[in-house]
């Protein structure tokens, strides 16, 4: 599916990370090993954070949008519409959204949507917020994303064999209409038939989460974890995402060498790399340093590089920027569209 939007711009993004930081070594059993070394080098696993034993992500979350409005970069009263996409929701219900609405004391009249959009989440969210903002033009609308998949009940826990997924993160994305942005091109792809290729296959209703599984469990997740075809989705990014990104520039009547930032879900250093080349395009273009400071947020990894690698670019001057997301689903989606002279684009550590 196209979109073209009119009108809409990003104003600003805030990641907020947790307190406690550390390296891929302490997690593994045995940090020379030969397999551990291999998926250092490739994905470029380094540094992240992970959440306390208790912190959810709506803790996060609050952290975050009561820090921009005591900061007095977020008005309560401009709410329109909260957007959340995350696969670590607090409950089943109520939704993370109702729960945000319900801790500000936010108008009866805000519209709330989760959406578990994995991987494609970010870009997901910014439509879903373009539409919404068509019907709300005095009104802000709030994108929040991010993952904890790496909590752990007890951080002294037996080691892993090979390192865990992911980095913990929340994101918040200050969403607006206005009269003078460029028009907004986006497209969105999703083949269910692939979707056994990336997949959490216990604690929904098709395998409920049984006792024997949970002493299983090596964390305070309702999940077993991420399943994965690391070659099947490395082919279908290369094979997907590139012709859907010439298309959609084609639409937006720009080339890739006119793009100033090719922000992308950063799933490792190795399919950035080679997803740059199929595109054309070099490497001081693509951020890709994310894995190794903060490790694969899922929905959190684009707005992450631009509250840390993009931050002075895009708080200085405007940006012709391309986003996508592809992963889970499988799903691919991308956004091109200006991005810059943001009222704050910056990343705060918490206590949580």
């Amino acid at each position: 599916m196209d979109f073209h939007f009119q009108n809409k711009q990003i104003t600003g993004v805030l990641s907020i990370l947790p307190e406690t930081e550390y390296r891929m070594e302490d997690e593994v059993i045995d940090p020379n090993d030969s397999k551990v070394k291999r998926l250092q080098k490739v994905i470029g696993y380094g540094s992240r954070r992970r959440v306390k034993g208790n912190t959810c992500m709506s803790d996060l979350l609050l952290y975050g949008l009561r820090h921009l409005i005591s900061s007095q970069q977020l008005n309560p009263d401009d709410i329109g519409a909260i957007i959340v996409s995350t696969l670590c929701e607090d409950y089943l219900l109520p939704s993370l959204g109702c729960i945000l609405q319900g801790e500000l004391g936010l108008e009866n009249d805000v519209y709330c949507m989760d959406t578990p959009q994995a991987c494609a989440g970010y870009v997901t969210g910014l439509i879903h917020a373009f539409l919404l903002l068509d019907h709300m033009p005095n009104k802000k609308v709030i994108v929040c994303t991010g993952e904890i998949l790496n909590r752990k009940s007890d951080p002294n826990e037996a080691k892993y064999e090979h390192p865990s997924f992911g980095g913990d993160i929340a994101n918040i994305t200050i969403v607006e209409n206005c009269h003078s942005s460029r028009d907004i091109y986006a497209n969105y792809f999703t083949d269910g038939s692939r979707r056994n290729a990336l997949i959490i296959e216990d604690g929904g209703f098709r395998n409920p989460m049984t006792a024997e599984k949970l002493k299983m469990q090596t964390n305070n997740l309702p999940c077993m974890g991420v399943s994965m075809d690391g070659s099947g989705v490395f082919n279908f990014v290369q094979k997907e995402v590139p012709p859907s990104i010439f298309e959609l520039s084609k639409q937006a009547g720009v080339t890739v060498d006119d793009i100033d930032w090719f922000l992308f879900h950063q799933p490792n250093k190795f399919m950035l790399q080679k997803l740059a080349g199929a595109l054309g395009v070099p490497f001081r273009k693509v951020p890709m340093k994310l894995t190794e400071t903060l490790g694969n947020s899922d929905s959190g990894t684009i707005p992450a590089i631009m509250t840390t690698e993009a931050a002075d670019s895009l708080l200085s001057h405007n940006n012709l920027c391309c986003l996508s997301g592809f992963g889970g689903g499988l799903t691919w989606t991308s956004i091109i569209m200006d991005i810059g002279n943001l009222d704050f684009c910056e990343c705060i550590t918490s206590d949580l």
